[in-house]
């Protein structure tokens, strides 16, 4: 089957004044939102619906077209404002671990507010944008620790830390026996007392073998010296 040949901007544009010259004369909205209207049926900006109205003998005053080019741009800022606001909420989903005042989200108490490491104390300032402060926690490029830290934090962090965020989830579990475990995998982290066996690896590599598990949760790595004295 032989591909339909793409048309050009100027037969499209000749086809689209064509179509609009039938559709202006039994458009029954009101002039002031005849350009909205026509920039919606023919998937235009409203710019282009404006020129093309005017081509086809329609007669917009200066400020007329200066409050069409106010609306359109009203228009546009609404709509990047809900694009990033959709993105900030994925993004805030993704990273469930933190949020506006704390890097990492220890737990939280019975009234149901968070504890953590806060940003600043991450070295990174918590002013910035949510994702840019993201962006530096998983780069590593935070500041080492200032001498408001107690002496503890200072001996095991060395001179150079830097803390890695995993973008893989993990999964507690409780297993009835290691035989299925893979300790091959990337990450497996095993814990035994005398009342139960402990896993925890990436969601994918939960054995079957699993009685009780959590999801949903992240690691972080850190990169650097520890000093153990």
């Amino acid at each position: 089957m032989a591909k339909k040949k793409k048309q050009s901007k100027e037969e499209r544009k000749r086809i689209r004044l064509q179509k609009g010259k039938q559709w202006l004369i039994t458009y029954q909205g009101t002039p002031k939102h005849m350009a909205k209207h026509y920039r919606e049926r023919f998937h235009v900006d409203v710019l282009t619906a404006v020129r093309d109205l005017q081509e086809l003998g329609v007669n917009y005053t200066q400020e007329q077209l200066d409050n069409i080019k106010r609306s359109e741009e009203e228009r546009l800022r609404q709509k990047r404002l809900k694009k990033e606001k959709k993105r900030q909420e994925e993004m805030l989903l993704s990273y469930d671990f933190c949020d506006d005042r704390f890097a990492f989200i220890a737990g939280y108490t019975s009234g149901g507010a968070a504890y953590g490491t806060t940003w600043e104390e991450m070295g990174i300032d918590p002013e910035l944008p949510f994702e840019e402060k993201v962006s530096l926690l998983e780069s590593g490029n935070v500041m080492q620790p200032n001498d408001e830290v107690d002496d503890f934090e200072n001996r095991m962090t060395g001179d150079e830390l830097k803390i890695k965020v995993l973008p893989d989830k993990f999964s507690v579990c409780k297993v009835v026996d290691y035989s299925k475990v893979d300790l091959d995998a990337d990450y497996c982290f095993i814990g035994k007392t005398d009342e139960e066996k402990s896993l925890v690896c990436l969601t994918g590599d939960v054995p079957d073998n699993t009685t009780e598990r959590s999801d949903g949760w992240r690691a972080f790595r850190i990169e650097g010296i520890l000093i153990f004295h």
